[in-house]
């Protein structure tokens, strides 16, 4: 009886303003509280047990919440590890050693962060049967990095530092590889681990 009332009060909702309920917050921030549970229940007991019902009762919601607003695991898992990364910075220092090692710093801390250490290798396999949740990622969250990996080497080409480059997303992807098995292998801390994939592009990736 009581998820059919939120039921029916989330359809009013869904219908505009006039129709909200006092006491009851926004719906941008169930959303978010959603995603920080989902965090913190990644963290504790990873991708393979992790629920919807652990993530509802961590965030004090409703199950049919979470039903409605995504449609599967992965799905939600996708959103927690990934929508709430600022997106990347495009640097412009005029140097391009300094911009690709701000370039790398924001990369090697996305892939330090404890939920995306813990959710990532599921949410790849589940990539592998939801194309279009595959789609939608690689537009929403692949792209912009490789865009400012391409910003920064065409600034670098045209300043005369490098005379060529493989396709930003060749160097985006082969450093994510490297970057993020050594990040789940703890085999680096976070200034080696930017020092290496600095290394990987200026020493191998680029041609001056």
């Amino acid at each position: 009886m009581v998820e059919e009332m939120v039921e029916r009060t989330l359809d009013a909702k869904d219908k505009g303003p006039s129709a909200n309920r006092r006491g009851r917050p926004p719906i941008d921030a169930n959303r978010r509280a959603v995603l920080d549970a989902t965090r913190r229940v990644l963290i504790r007991v990873g991708y393979a047990d992790m629920t919807f019902e652990a993530v509802a009762t961590e965030a004090d919601s409703y199950r049919k919440y979470i039903n409605r607003t995504w449609p599967s695991k992965a799905a939600l898992v996708r959103d927690a590890i990934f929508e709430d990364v600022v997106d990347f910075d495009v640097p412009d220092t005029g140097s391009f050693e300094e911009d690709l090692r701000l370039l790398m710093e924001q990369h090697v801390e996305l892939n330090l962060r404890p939920e995306f250490l813990r959710g990532l290798a599921g949410l790849q396999e589940a990539f592998r049967t939801d194309t279009t949740l595959w789609n939608d990622t690689l537009e929403r969250h692949v792209q912009p990095p490789s865009d400012a990996f391409a910003t920064v080497l065409a600034a670098a080409v045209a300043r005369g530092e490098i005379v060529g480059h493989p396709a930003p997303a060749v160097v985006l992807n082969s450093i994510s590889g490297a970057v993020q098995q050594l990040a789940r292998l703890g085999l680096m801390s976070r200034d080696e681990l930017v020092n290496h994939a600095v290394r990987m592009v200026r020493g191998g990736m680029v041609r001056r």
